[in-house]
């Protein structure tokens, strides 16, 4: 067996959790053991894994700790920074996650790129020692976001956001949001205490929305709102195609 580990300043739960997670489904797979606990002011993961598939274990520990970054961390960030006034506290919340999701693949390659010198992890040291210039750009960012915001503004900055992704496509069925692959994505668990899927949806790669299982009725009505055309709901258009044969 070898052993890697990754700890985290006390305080951030929902990034260990979140890995954690992700490498139990491995361990379920391939074998191994993960372990969560505390040393002093810290928190730790311990996994163990065979030998033959260190290198696998590995790569995803580097992709989920490059989302905690690129997602809890920037969040974190943005959220101490930015000023703003003229939107709900869930506009609020919609205009840091699409700020976060505008660069989200390319913050994630940066901080992969920095993963891969080390065998263990002080996720709190490589954000705090090694990632300056990603910093300096998310603050940079910051500067241009206006101090008064609107609700129509942000509906164009998520449609921006969005036409710059290509092809890709999400389904979600009730809280539960899947890539093409059928694979569940859990990003906005990083950013969001409850199953938002309006967040997860944005998180993501896609550049439209399919949605095969009822949502909230505010979700419905956010979804139709920041996605637009991007969103189609196959429940709804099933309802409708019944209507028109009676």
């Amino acid at each position: 067996m070898k052993k890697i580990e990754i700890t985290d300043l006390a305080g951030e739960e929902i990034g260990i959790s979140y890995i954690s997670s992700a490498i139990s489904q491995l361990v379920s797979d391939f074998g191994g053991e993960v372990h969560e606990g505390s040393v002093g002011d810290r928190l730790k993961i311990v996994i163990l894994c065979p030998e033959k598939y260190y290198d696998l274990y590995k790569s995803e520990v580097e992709d989920k700790i490059a989302d905690v970054i690129a997602v809890k961390y920037k969040y974190d960030f943005i959220k101490s920074r930015m000023r703003t006034i003229g939107l709900t506290p869930y506009e609020n919340e919609i205009l840091k996650t699409a700020i976060i999701s505008a660069d989200v693949d390319a913050d994630k390659r940066y901080v992969m790129r920095k993963l891969k010198a080390f065998n263990g992890f002080a996720i709190d040291g490589i954000y705090n020692f090694r990632l300056q210039p990603l910093k300096n750009k998310w603050k940079e960012v910051i500067s241009y976001i206006p101090f008064f915001f609107t609700g129509s503004q942000l509906c164009d900055f998520v449609a921006f956001v969005l036409g710059e992704k290509r092809g890709k496509k999400v389904f979600i069925e009730g809280d539960y949001v899947y890539d093409m692959n059928f694979n569940r994505l859990k990003r906005s668990n990083l950013i969001s205490s409850s199953p938002d899927v309006v967040k997860e949806a944005l998180l993501s790669p896609c550049s439209s929305v399919e949605v095969v299982k009822a949502v909230s009725s505010r979700e419905e009505k956010e979804l139709k709102r920041f996605f637009g055309k991007r969103v189609i709901f196959l429940n709804e258009s099933l309802s409708k195609t019944v209507d028109k044969k009676n």
